[in-house]
């Protein structure tokens, strides 16, 4: 079943650039089309679809690509009718995609699982996910044969479709093969709601708040409560963020268009509602491959909208400098140096500014820094001025900050007293000249200098 995106419009917001994330332009015609999901190839070949995002209901199947890390981004289309959207988009490489079609209203011959081995020139659809009866949630491919598709109950479970072919032919997973917690009335998927990890694990999310996991890409299923309220505009799980097959997060969007988070350590035999602190925004949310334990998480509600991490499996959320009150939509990562996430194209100019941003930085692992030792880690670094500083240890106690210029002058001097463990704080010094300055920390009795290079 298709999510409802409509809550989620376009707002104007006077803001300036901030060196964390670097506006790019997506190529679509039309104004405000937001970015719904995303699929990282690598670094430098990213699928992403979209949605009209001006609150008039359109539906479309467009889609943009980059292969040069988002330099350019060349958008297409699925189908040329309206009325149809994409549920997501896979790839696995700058030719080769599919993509899962739904019809806003009754489903139809026309939707189910198209493909495409020219870059997007043409689509061709597959004998998949095929009239009234089924709904084309999402498609996952590992490779140029085998893949997965699923949609929502038919005959009593959940539609789920293999392939080893490419999909010129597929095979839908039996009954027999689903274990775990019983169907729920009205159960159903969500379009998006899908990760993967690991090499053959698979996991897509239900309105009823349950998780359906398989260890050999989609042959076998275990369904699990993970504690996801069914309520809401869209009840049950919103978001998938896996690090590897035994421990991950799973999202619900709550009244306050926060995340309500859950976690599991075990692969999803048990869970347990995340109490964090800080800004957990409820409009995607990633984890950070390669990382140790870091996710991303972002927002576009009114007066809720910006970008925040998290190094510690979503248990502290730090927003990114100068996000704050800036509609951030679906993003992936392909590690800690390189992510994505979506935006509005330009209600005046939308072919070429707006629509995506890429992350520029390094999101460093902080928490593998030693407590007991201590450490201060400024970045990005260089920067144009705008950067976290991040003290690790010394909790419950005053840290002084001072920064000096290069001939020695005091250029900006603050007082602060940290209570956790680690300790992020947002540094705006643009209005600073370029050069090279000193920063200088004393924590407690210990004293810290770190060099910091503003462009």
């Amino acid at each position: 079943m298709k999510r409802n995106l409509l809550i989620i419009i376009f707002i104007t917001v006077a803001t300036g650039l901030f060196a964390q994330w670097i506006p790019q332009a997506t190529g679509f015609a039309a104004a405000s089309r937001g970015i719904n999901y995303i699929h990282c190839v690598d670094a430098n070949v990213v699928w992403a679809t979209a949605y009209d995002g001006s609150g008039g209901g359109l539906y479309v199947t467009e889609y943009t690509k980059t292969t040069n890390g988002g330099t350019l981004w060349v958008p297409g289309q699925v189908l040329s009718q309206t009325g149809y959207g994409l549920g997501n988009i896979t790839a696995i490489d700058a030719t080769t995609a599919w993509a899962a079609v739904f019809f806003n209203g009754t489903q139809n011959n026309t939707c189910g699982v198209y493909k495409t081995t020219d870059g997007g020139t043409t689509w061709t659809q597959q004998n998949v996910l095929q009239g009234a009866s089924s709904f084309a949630n999402n498609v996952y491919f590992w490779d140029a044969n085998n893949g997965m598709c699923h949609g929502d109950l038919r005959d009593g479970y959940f539609e789920v479709y293999t392939t080893t072919d490419g999909g010129t032919t597929w095979t839908r997973t039996p009954q027999a093969n689903f274990t775990g917690v019983p169907i729920l009335s009205g159960e159903g998927g969500w379009t998006g709601v899908i990760d993967h990890t690991g090499t053959n694990t698979v996991i897509f999310g239900t309105n009823k708040g349950n998780l359906y996991i398989s260890n050999d890409r989609g042959l076998n299923w275990v369904a699990s409560f993970t504690g996801a309220s069914a309520s809401g505009t869209n009840g049950g799980i919103n978001e998938i963020a896996f690090k590897d097959p035994m421990h991950g997060l799973v999202a619900h969007v709550n009244a306050s268009n926060l995340y309500d988070l859950y976690e599991t350590s075990d692969g999803g035999t048990t869970w347990q509602q995340v109490s964090y602190f800080g800004p957990a925004y409820a409009n995607s949310l990633a984890y950070v491959p390669g990382t140790p334990n870091t996710y991303v998480c972002t927002g576009a509600a009114t007066n809720v909208s910006g970008c925040s991490y998290s190094y510690d499996g979503g248990h502290t959320w730090t927003e990114f400098n100068g996000t704050n009150g800036v509609q951030f939509l679906a993003t992936r990562w392909v590690d800690n140096a390189t992510g994505w996430a979506g935006d509005f194209t330009d209600a005046v100019t939308p072919s070429t500014l707006g629509g995506m941003y890429r992350f520029n930085g390094v999101l460093t692992e902080i928490l593998q820094m030693d407590p007991e030792k201590g450490g201060v880690m400024i970045y990005p670094n260089p920067n144009q001025g705008q950067f976290t500083l991040t003290i690790v240890g010394f909790e419950n106690r005053d840290v002084q900050i001072d920064i000096y210029d290069a001939i020695g002058k005091h250029v900006f001097s603050g007082n602060e007293n940290q209570s956790l463990i680690s300790y992020n704080k947002a540094m705006d010094l643009s209005a600073l000249p370029a050069g090279i300055y000193i920063a200088r920390i004393q924590c407690g009795d210990r004293l810290f200098q770190e060099r910091v290079v503003i462009r």
